[in-house]
């Protein structure tokens, strides 16, 4: 019989051990392709909780930094709230052609996503 989260037991809660490194600290990030080389997508999707239209952009390669700054100017472009999650950036509501103009103007290459 197992107990709901018995399989999270395995993971450091906490130590004292002076000389404890996580396993994560030595992942290491991809370097960052030029915009000709990535291949973005540019998606609608709708929320789960309540059913608002959001526009995901995935298919990043490169640092979590840089994906931050992209983050930003899409944000400012088009006047929006954004979020990353796991090298994909997600803008609340349906600005897929801002978003895909801005990208493209800056050399990235870009396509829409078949929903």
């Amino acid at each position: 019989m197992t107990f709901k989260g018995m399989n999270d037991l395995d993971h450091t809660l906490y130590t004292d051990y002076p000389e404890f490194e996580y396993e994560y600290a030595n992942v290491q990030e991809p370097k960052t392709l030029p915009p000709e080389r990535q291949a973005l997508t540019v998606g609608l999707y709708n929320r789960k909780m309540d059913g608002a239209p959001v526009t995901c952009i995935s298919g990043f390669v490169g640092n979590r930094v840089d994906l931050k700054k992209i983050e930003e100017e899409l944000k400012g472009v088009c006047r929006t709230f954004s979020s990353s999650k796991m090298y994909d950036i997600v803008l609340k509501g349906d600005v897929r052609k801002r978003a895909f103009v801005y990208l493209r103007s800056n050399g990235y290459s870009v396509k829409f996503a078949d929903n």
